[in-house]
């Protein structure tokens, strides 16, 4: 009698996490009806399976892409249990810290069925102002310099000394200071908008749906008119505004063209964060869409949403991160349409560009590529109106008379640039410590630590007293 054939292929073993004991155990990824699954094979609880591509193609096409890593400058905690228990950054850690996230406050105006962290409610925690000083100094111990951090909570606006922490923050070698919210207090409180506005600070919004009855779903209640008067009073001050949005497969997802799309109607809109549901934290664990949706996916309904404006092949993985983790694509726009800068540029070309950042940088060489890609293009009578509006945009940012710094230059290039970024978290289906240990979103904690955002999220925040009390 001849073996019987399995009906998957085998591709590779990792580590994972067991939801139920959350345990560390061994996980395979696997190719099933050109999809691709990791199972997690815990000896106590049982195997559980999920998706994590949708599309063997574009699964074994990104993890070609090479991933530009760079040593930490500093180890701060020994190797003694493994990872992810070891977290600090440990000697195994891959890569430098790219983005600091961390949580000034665990108090919050919202309680979001879709909340994949966690915030107590019963003693309120405001970071102290020796606190924040402790974080900064330790942040430009653990590097030289970063294109940005982020300022989160619960939601950052609610702390009562806000202003005091990110003039703490302004330093030397920050980048760009970004704080998200709900926008439900900015939406209410132009004076602190003015203030923000003064602070040079980037406001992260999360922008989840346009629709009243979805926003009750997922927000816990309507918040569509707040987002949009937060939205508007933002606009009005000229402060940078990233859009993040969740998406849920079956519940928003139909919608991401459409909050895409604002980009063209409010010009301070610099960039969209588009995060996967997690099925974790204090309200995500329990959320009863429970579909997965993965990197490839949210790409292919991009691509069906915005009736082929934006095609999947125009995203491609962030250099310094890994090719599961976030995929980028860069957009001209004005008040009509986007376009792609494949459309000019080849994504080698764009990973030259960007390097090792977060943030494309429009330096010198950024002026050279797109100017000899205008010649090229011309020469072969292609696409004539985009050649024109980037030529254009050149010229502002690159005068032939008079000088300009990078900040002016960077601010007329995002006048006129969308950058959509997709970023998938992961959960305890997903987990792998594969990626953990390449991560660059780092949470610095008591100013001793750095912690990758995903084995924070999943490990320690819930052990922190600051934010959730358990019974163990």
């Amino acid at each position: 009698m001849e073996p019987k054939l399995r009906d998957y292929s085998f591709y590779r073993m990792t580590r994972g996490m067991c939801r139920k004991c959350r345990k560390i155990i061994d996980s395979r990824i696997f190719i099933q009806d050109d999809k691709v699954y990791q199972e997690n094979m815990c000896p106590d609880c049982g195997n559980v399976k999920t998706l994590i591509a949708e599309d063997k193609e574009w699964y074994f096409k990104n993890l070609n892409f090479p991933i530009k890593l760079q040593t930490p400058k500093k180890v701060n905690i020994p190797r003694k249990d493994g990872c992810p228990y070891d977290c600090g950054l440990c000697p195994w850690h891959e890569n430098r810290p790219n983005l600091p996230v961390f949580s000034i406050t665990n108090a919050c105006n919202l309680r979001c069925p879709i909340c994949f962290t966690f915030n107590r409610e019963d003693e309120i925690y405001f970071m102290s102002v020796a606190e924040m000083k402790k974080t900064v100094d330790f942040l430009m111990e653990n590097n030289d310099s970063y294109d940005l951090i982020n300022i989160t909570g619960g939601e950052p606006t609610l702390h009562p000394n806000l202003i005091e922490l990110l003039k703490i923050a302004k330093r030397d070698g920050i980048g760009r200071i970004t704080v998200n919210s709900n926008g439900l207090k900015i939406a209410e409180d132009e004076e602190l908008v003015k203030q923000l506005k003064d602070l040079g600070v980037y406001i992260i919004l999360s922008f989840d749906t346009l629709n009243s009855e979805t926003s009750v779903k997922i927000h816990g209640k309507d918040i569509v008119e707040a987002k949009f008067k937060a939205l508007d009073i933002l606009q009005k001050y000229d402060i940078g505004v990233t859009l993040l949005n969740v998406m849920i497969k079956g519940v928003n997802d139909h919608e991401i063209f459409d909050i895409i799309n604002l980009s063209t109607k409010y010009k301070n809109i610099r960039s969209i964060t588009i995060q996967n549901m997690t099925f974790t934290g204090q309200g995500g664990a329990d959320f009863k869409s429970y579909e997965r949706l993965t990197l490839d996916m949210a790409m292919r309904i991009i691509q069906e949403t915005s009736d082929g404006m934006i095609q999947s092949d125009n995203f491609f993985p962030l250099p310094s991160n890994h090719p599961l983790c976030y995929s980028i694509g860069y957009f001209f726009r004005d008040e009509e349409t986007l376009r792609s800068f494949t459309d000019l540029l080849s994504i080698q070309d764009l990973i030259e560009l960007i390097g090792t950042n977060y943030i494309m940088h429009p330096d010198e060489k950024f002026n050279e590529k797109f100017n000899e890609a205008i010649a090229e293009s011309w020469s072969e009578d292609l696409n004539p109106e985009l050649l024109e509006f980037v030529k254009k945009l050149l010229k502002k940012m690159y005068p032939v008379q008079g000088k300009i710094t990078p900040y002016e230059r960077q601010r007329i290039a995002e006048d006129s640039i969308l950058t959509v970024y997709i970023h998938a978290h992961m959960d305890e289906d997903n987990f792998d410590i594969s990626r953990i240990v390449c991560c660059t979103d780092l949470v610095p904690v008591d100013g001793e630590k750095l912690i990758p955002a995903c084995a924070y999220n999943l490990f320690y925040r819930m052990k922190d007293e600051r934010f959730w009390v358990t019974n163990e």
